[in-house]
């Protein structure tokens, strides 16, 4: 007779339209479809997850995994689950924050989304037996090449450059605007949109921003506010004709595999987590490593680990070459989105995590 499926407490940030957000629905409403997922949404630390970690635990005993999808810092509110404890993260730096190995470390199964990430867990100290990669994905039925297009931006002949991110060192953006700036000259047609909004940071003036770098063609240049709806994002996408993304490292690049989805060549620094979804379809930006000296995250050695830095030139010649061979680029973002949709699918993570998580919960072999 075939046992049941050990059930799941997903511990997480279900609500939001950021990165953690979107990973965390997309991938439990995919396992839920494989065993049963009982979900504890959080606002920064605040939920529910104490209190139904005791009720499941009543039901349950261990036979219940508990996965949490956050920050590893936060990964001890797995402390007290019951059953095996998986602790699911995404992480940028080649180096481990100091607040995550504890928490981290007292966790059965570390999973993240990417070779690159595995590896660098790893180097971290966390033994390999113990990290496993879980793909993130993307919904194929709304990130796809056909559907609405966006008219808010007119139906002109210019040729659309995109990039989705917040606006930080990380994500590149100042190197981008900068490059595009010095590219492309006052009377080509062509424009560059950027969703960079960072609530994160209360710093964050884009108006100052554009002082500071000196902008030439202002007018090539358009902003767009934060989205509010995921259709809306899609169709975004779908109204412009290449994503370019000249990051300094990611730990997947929820809106860069999206773009690619839906039918859009893409322009990427040839490093850390895109390289798992980065085809021969894709034009991979150069670049050389340097040591993080903007910290993002606490150390008391001050060492931050490394990233990429692009290579400013080449993203120049890069954009000029899909702004100038735009049909055999269209052909390109086509090639990568059947692709990308056929082989990075929510559900493809769901299943990855589903064969962990039989494994990990089976009874020991007496």
């Amino acid at each position: 007779m075939k046992l049941p499926k050990v059930p799941v407490h997903a511990i997480a940030w279900f609500q939001g339209r950021y990165g953690y957000n979107t990973h965390t629905r997309g991938f439990f409403e995919a396992l839920a479809k494989r065993r049963p997922v009982f979900g504890s949404p959080l606002i920064g630390l605040e939920g529910p997850w104490q209190e139904d970690q005791n009720q499941l635990a009543e039901l349950y005993g261990q036979d219940l995994v508990s996965i949490a999808l956050l920050y590893g810092s936060l990964m001890d509110v797995l402390a007290t689950a019951p059953g095996p404890k998986v602790a699911y993260t995404v992480w940028e730096s080649t180096r481990i924050p100091a607040d995550w190995q504890k928490p981290l470390g007292a966790t059965d199964r570390i999973w993240v989304p990417s070779t690159w990430g595995r590896q660098v867990m790893i180097d971290n100290g966390f033994p390999a037996r113990q990290v496993d990669v879980v793909p993130e994905g993307i919904d194929a039925t709304l990130f796809c090449p056909d559907g609405p297009k966006t008219d808010a931006f007119g139906d002109g002949p210019e040729f659309r450059f995109l990039n989705i991110g917040r606006y930080e060192d990380r994500k590149g953006t100042r190197l981008l605007i900068e490059a595009f700036d010095a590219e492309f000259g006052p009377d080509e047609p062509v424009k560059l949109l950027v969703a960079c909004h960072n609530s994160h940071d209360k710093d964050y003036d884009l108006p100052a921003i554009l002082r500071s770098i000196g902008i030439r063609h202002s007018h090539k240049l358009a902003f767009i506010p934060p989205f509010k709806s995921f259709e809306l994002v899609a169709s975004l996408y779908r109204a412009c004709d290449a994503f370019v993304s000249p990051f300094r490292a990611e730990g997947w690049g929820l809106p860069l595999i999206e773009a690619m989805a839906c039918g859009l060549p893409v322009i990427a620094t040839d490093y850390s987590a895109p390289r798992d979804f980065l085809g021969a379809e894709s034009y991979r930006l150069k670049n050389h490593m340097v040591a993080i000296d903007k910290p993002y995250f606490e150390t008391i050695d001050g060492d931050y680990g490394v990233w990429a830095e692009p290579d400013r030139d080449h993203l120049r010649v890069l954009m000029r070459t899909v702004y100038e061979n735009r049909e055999q680029a269209r052909r390109r973002g086509l090639q990568a989105s059947e692709r990308i949709r056929r082989t990075f699918s929510w559900d493809r993570g769901a299943a990855i995590a589903d064969d962990l998580i039989a494994t990990i919960s089976a009874p020991p072999i007496a």
